[in-house]
């Protein structure tokens, strides 16, 4: 179960652990059934593929209805600040509990069988008889002497000095024999209890043998029963810890990039939408003003405006397309407007050359002199028919006669060739293009950066020149309203501009830059020059990406690291243990006794014994471990991972503050609706 949690952890990017446990029940569920090792793996994926994939494609209605909005602004709009959200770490998930242990029950003490010293202790108890028998007798006589001792010696004495002499040596004599006829009696006990004790030695050593083995086992059943149940210790502990630990961490830049570049996203902007609501509520819930210019055709922002809705915040969500009622010259000067008008009909992406410097040049003096010819109101429409005046086309209705012959009168200071008329008839037809768009309305375009805490302006849907013609000219009026003091300090969000070239990019950057603003922008293929200048904000976020080559640039921007990669792991253990042996005792003993004639007389005693014991007792233990380890400087985010990531991942590169961060984070707004979701940064991270 490890090596399938070790497994899946790293196929999961997002560290998310119920992706992780549902895959790991899936591949041992396919294994139970007899799968081979890759079909359970294969089963384990498809499991993450199904768990990925309502993550994507649902609405966010389905936690709470159509009232969605109110249930996540104030979960959103609450502190701490977060782009997203990363995973706590599952790299080693909690240890298994461990199997039932077999030990057996705790070993008992039993002595062994004592062999048959009957017959030695028979005849201790008969040479002690005998003690007490002849130390009887003797003190009897000694008694006896006593009181006999005056007669005997009258006696004595009245036979003569012969018999007084005898007496004189027989009475030490016979006490000497007595003495020594109880001594003897003594010795006997000393000797028969000396035999037992040899006797016993064999059975005294084998006892203490068996002692030590009993204690010997006793310590390894006890070793083993601690060790299993401080391995059940470790398993309800670190289970404790994941139920109740928090399950994610807020994440958001070290400090304040001057840019943040967010490069990759699915094709339906899902990923975009989820980071726009993240990190839009972040900075509107501080009190900063937020500006979405939405070129994407997918309204990847009118999330983010239903929940600032929701918190009560002053919005505003338009679409820049066909019959707009939007001013878009309002606030700009003639000067202002050629320039940016220029810009807009030069600027299709195109490698920068002379040609298109000089036909910006031609472009900026050309509609200079229709707007001073013009009277005001200056639109589209009439712009393009000063343009047709200019080149001799016919006469429009939309211009007054005056106008009319002042645009005649400066035809002479127009080149009168093929390439200028080309240019005029082009940029003619583009201005009616825009005209249709906005055909003069009164609202002010500049109020939307201006009056509404959150202003989202989209273009429409769409891969052909006219939308790029529309994403060009609201990306130019933008680089002319964050000049506005009245914007400094705020942030400025383009989703979808690396359409537009890199030039467009690196110009509206430094604009910005200049102005004191803020700005995120979205790329969604970071290849060609626009490689160059990712990164150069301080902060980038890495989504997921379809192209193998978007997915290798953003995998060396990310960087490489040398680490230390397990190569090769053998692990073997083993433990036997036996315990066996056996006895066999005999002892004979027997006595016996002849007699004949008066001088013929003995006796025999004899006794033996054999014993014979054995005891094996063996306890082994091998472990066998060999890890192989190289260093290798390789990818620190490879590849594969990236172009597998979830459309909500991202892994944020903060190069703000110091050092370089690499995190790995989730921007899906349903986390904040989770119960283990921590207020603070992970442990060692350092997030505002």
């Amino acid at each position: 179960m490890r090596d399938w949690h070790r497994y899946f952890a790293g196929v999961v990017v997002g560290g998310d652990r119920t992706q992780v446990d549902a895959a790991v029940r899936a591949a041992m569920s396919a294994v139970a059934n007899g799968a081979t090792e890759t079909q359970a793996r294969m089963a384990g994926e498809a499991e993450i593929r199904r768990h990925r994939a309502p993550a994507a494609t649902r609405e966010w209605a389905t936690t709470a209805g159509a009232d969605w909005p109110a249930l996540f602004a104030p979960r959103l709009f609450a502190p701490p600040v977060r782009w997203g959200w990363q995973a706590a770490a599952t790299a080693e998930p909690a240890p298994p509990m461990p199997p039932p242990l077999n030990l057996g029950p705790r070993p008992v003490w039993v002595d062994p069988p004592h062999p048959d010293t009957s017959g030695l202790y028979a005849k201790r108890a008969k040479a002690v008889r005998k003690v007490v028998v002849r130390g009887t007798l003797a003190v009897l006589a000694f008694l006896a002497f006593g009181v006999y001792q005056v007669t005997i010696e009258e006696r004595v004495s009245s036979a003569g000095r012969d018999a007084a002499q005898v007496y004189g040596y027989a009475l030490p004599a016979a006490g000497l024999l007595m003495a020594l006829w109880v001594v003897s009696a003594l010795f006997e006990i000393r000797r028969t209890a000396a035999d037992i004790h040899r006797f016993r030695q064999p059975y005294l050593a084998m006892r203490a043998a068996g002692k030590q083995r009993h204690q010997h086992a006793v310590a390894g059943w006890e070793a083993a029963k601690r060790q299993h149940d401080q391995q059940v210790q470790a398993a309800q502990q670190g289970l404790v810890r994941q139920q109740a630990g928090p399950q994610w961490y807020p994440v958001h830049p070290a400090a304040e990039p001057t840019r943040v570049d967010i490069i990759g996203g699915d094709p339906d902007r899902y990923g975009w939408a989820c980071l726009l609501v993240m990190f839009g509520t972040s900075l509107l819930a501080r009190g900063h003003r937020l500006t979405v210019l939405d070129l994407t055709g997918q309204r990847a922002g009118s999330r983010l405006v239903r929940v600032a809705a929701a918190r009560g915040l002053d919005t505003i969500e338009a679409a820049l397309d066909d019959g707009t009622d939007f001013d878009l010259f309002a606030g700009l000067g003639p000067d202002e407007i050629a320039e940016t008008l220029a810009y807009v009909l030069t600027g299709r992406a195109k490698p920068e050359g002379g040609e298109q410097h000089h036909e910006r040049v031609l472009a900026t003096e050309v509609l200079g002199k229709v707007l001073s010819c013009l009277e005001h109101p200056a639109t589209f429409a009439r712009l393009s028919a000063g343009l047709r005046v200019l080149r001799r086309a016919a006469e429009s209705e939309v211009l007054t006669p005056q106008e009319v012959e002042r645009l005649i009168g400066g035809i002479g200071d127009i080149d009168q060739n093929d390439w200028t008329a080309r240019r005029l008839r082009l940029w003619a037809a583009e201005l009616d293009v825009l005209h249709r768009v906005a055909p003069g309305g009164q609202r002010p375009l500049w109020t939307l950066w201006t009056r509404h805490a959150l202003s989202v302006l989209a273009t429409p849907g769409g891969n052909d020149d006219r939308k790029e013609l529309i994403d060009r000219l609201l990306v130019h009026l933008a680089r002319r309203a964050i000049r506005s003091p009245e914007l400094r300090g705020s942030y400025l969000a383009v989703a979808g501009v690396d359409r537009l070239g890199a030039t467009a990019v690196r110009a509206l950057s430094e604009e910005a830059r200049a102005a004191g603003v803020r700005l995120v922008l979205f790329l969604d293929q970071p290849q060609d020059d626009l490689e160059k200048i990712v990164g150069t904000g301080g902060a980038v976020c890495v989504m997921k990406m379809y192209n193998h080559k978007d997915a290798t640039i953003a995998a060396e921007f990310i960087g490489k690291g040398h680490k230390f990669v397990v190569n090769q792991l053998t692990h073997q253990s083993g433990r036997t243990f036996s315990d066996g042996g056996g006895d066999n005792f005999s002892a004979t003993t027997g006595d016996g006794s002849t007699s004949g004639s008066r001088k013929q007389r003995g006796s025999s005693d004899s006794r033996g014994h054999t014993w014979a014991g054995n005891r094996t007792w063996s306890s082994a233990e091998n472990i066998s471990t060999s890890i192989s380890t190289s260093r290798v400087y390789e990818f620190i985010t490879d590849t594969q991972a990236i172009l597998g990531m979830d459309p909500t991942e991202f892994i944020l590169v903060d190069n703000s503050g110091r050092g370089r961060r690499v995190v790995l984070a989730n921007c899906h707004p349903e986390i904040c609706l989770f119960d283990r979701v921590s207020g603070t940064p992970a442990p060692g991270r350092v997030a505002r």
